[in-house]
């Protein structure tokens, strides 16, 4: 199509006004990724000003014809409250109806056979991705348990590149359990609660450590944008504070309390106001573990011995309430 290549300068010089004038035609004859695309060129200003309004207006029109991607874009916009009212019932029922539509890769015999229940179960939709299909891994964080990178990952079941982040669980090779553990946590909480952190699947590096493969978070984590936000207005910082306190409550949903939530374990996706809480791997029942976590999100009642529960968990919020209004706090 015209429009692809305007965007991606095929033939021709790169040209987003053109672009956007083609997926506009495209569109207004009814063709369902012409809706979308124009979704995403009001999403990020592409030849067009910004408007998150008009944007959600093209991808349900889009979603409601079948297009898959819209699918996701209108559950992503009902999620954080972008172009339209957050409601996470209606982002449900979108995640859902996009994942029903997925197609996943078979898992191989030679893994663990925990796992491979885990990732055949339809249910969860996971997929096991060779390593060799990672491109550009680049190092984005390091932590005690595990080390986050980003990645170029060729999706061979639509033929398209995508990015992800890959978290690599350290000594996972010798510790199965563990984290297949997380990997049960991550699949349990987004199969009731399809709005949480997308998990595209598993993966193993050459070094024999298990790989979790989720969506990229591009504005990497609140601690990193802590001054920026604290600059929004409050409308926006709520809806921030949202949208983490839906993420807890997912997680305690499941009987789990999270024990280590703090800013830097916010992730931000492309927008600000598209916020996920991650790494959960220490994320246990309330009688299970010692003390862990960073000082200042910790309650209390846990550095004279008393053992993490939901309410400590929700002590951690408070701070990262607070620092969302004030960046020295975080």
């Amino acid at each position: 199509m015209f429009f692809f290549c305007y965007y991606y300068g095929i033939g021709v010089e790169i040209d987003y006004q053109k672009s956007f004038e083609y997926c506009k035609r495209s569109a207004d004859l009814g063709n369902v990724y012409g809706m979308n695309s124009v979704g995403n060129c009001y999403t990020y200003g592409y030849g067009v000003d910004q408007d998150y309004n008009k944007a959600f207006e093209h991808y349900i029109k889009s979603a409601n014809m079948g297009s898959e991607m819209a699918m996701y874009n209108v559950a992503d916009r009902y999620r954080n409250g972008i172009g339209t009212k957050r409601d996470i019932q209606s982002a449900n029922y979108w995640f859902r109806k996009y994942k029903s539509l997925l197609k996943i890769n078979k898992s191989p015999d030679h893994i663990n056979p925990e796992l491979i229940k885990i990732l055949d179960d339809e249910k969860f939709k996971l997929s096991w991705i060779d390593y060799n299909d990672f491109r550009n891994i680049r190092e984005r964080g390091k932590g005690g348990f595990a080390t986050v990178y980003s990645a170029s990952w060729f999706d061979r079941i639509y033929n398209i590149r995508r990015g992800a982040a890959l978290k690599v669980i350290h000594n996972s090779n010798e510790n199965e359990q563990e984290f297949i553990q997380e990997l049960k946590n991550y699949c349990e909480i987004g199969y009731e609660n399809p709005s949480f952190l997308r998990c595209h699947g598993v993966s193993r590096n050459n070094d024999g450590d298990y790989i979790i493969v989720m969506m990229i978070a591009q504005k990497g984590s609140l601690r990193q944008n802590l001054v920026d936000v604290s600059q929004l207005e409050w409308r926006d910082k709520l809806n921030i504070l949202n949208g983490i306190a839906f993420d807890l409550e997912s997680i305690h949903s499941q009987e789990l309390v999270h024990r280590d939530l703090h800013s830097g374990n916010i992730l931000q996706s492309d927008e600000l106001q598209q916020v996920y809480i991650t790494d959960l791997g220490l994320s246990k029942n309330e009688k299970e573990g010692k003390i862990c976590g960073i000082l200042p999100y910790i309650a209390p009642e846990i550095l004279v011995g008393q053992p993490y529960t939901k309410a400590s968990d929700i002590y951690s919020l408070g701070v990262i309430y607070l620092s969302i209004d004030n960046p020295l706090c975080g």
